[in-house]
């Protein structure tokens, strides 16, 4: 097996089946979250983010550990070369990045072989929202937003090669892709956050 393979590996780091994970935190400061989809299949976890939803091959939902949260809790263009989590372009300071595994080659249309279900978005919503309750990050679309909202912000939303639209749709849908669908979903996850945060 090559290395490149066992960096996907699910086995190759800490990981829980969602109803048994909780949210260590390592102390320290984290202003934002965000939210993705990998592109790929259920069961190829990146360390590019912090945590993985993903599926374990037996129907069961798990979270991967794929990074250290302590190394984005600085300001990363200081030390570039330092290892960190790269999950948001230009917004990996101070943030982590939390992705569902699936959506490969899915478009606006079509999701493919490896779509978006329910359990994977709740999933995603659950472990969003424990890690802002953990870390003090309010649920809001300043703090969280999905990597769609961010390249929105940032001027690169799109289905191009270098533009990002995840997580812009929970369905797929024939009329074209528009930045309003970036929001709207964006405003659906936070509302699905708020449900999981307990008091």
């Amino acid at each position: 097996m090559t290395e490149r393979s066992r960096e996907n590996e699910i086995d190759t780091y800490p990981h829980w089946r969602l109803e048994q994970w909780e949210a260590a935190a390592p102390p320290g400061r984290v202003d934002h979250l965000y939210v993705h989809w990998s592109a790929h299949d259920y069961q190829s976890v990146f360390p590019a983010y912090h945590f993985c939803i993903a599926g374990d091959g037996d129907g069961s939902i798990v979270v991967v550990n794929t990074h250290d949260v302590r190394e984005n809790m600085r300001d990363v263009a200081e030390q570039p070369q330092r290892p960190y989590a790269a999950h948001t372009r230009g917004r990996n300071a101070y943030a982590l990045g939390i992705s569902i595994m699936a959506m490969r080659e899915a478009t606006p249309a079509d999701f493919g072989d490896y779509p978006l279900t329910e359990p994977l978005v709740d999933a995603l919503c659950l472990v969003t929202a424990k890690l802002a309750q953990a870390y003090g990050v309010p649920l809001d679309a300043e703090h969280v937003m999905s990597h769609a909202e961010a390249a929105l912000h940032d001027g690169y939303f799109g289905t191009g090669p270098d533009e990002r639209w995840d997580i812009a749709r929970l369905a797929p849908d024939r009329r074209p892709l528009v930045p309003s669908d970036a929001t709207r979903v964006g405003d659906e996850l936070r509302v699905r956050m708020l449900r999981f945060r307990t008091s």
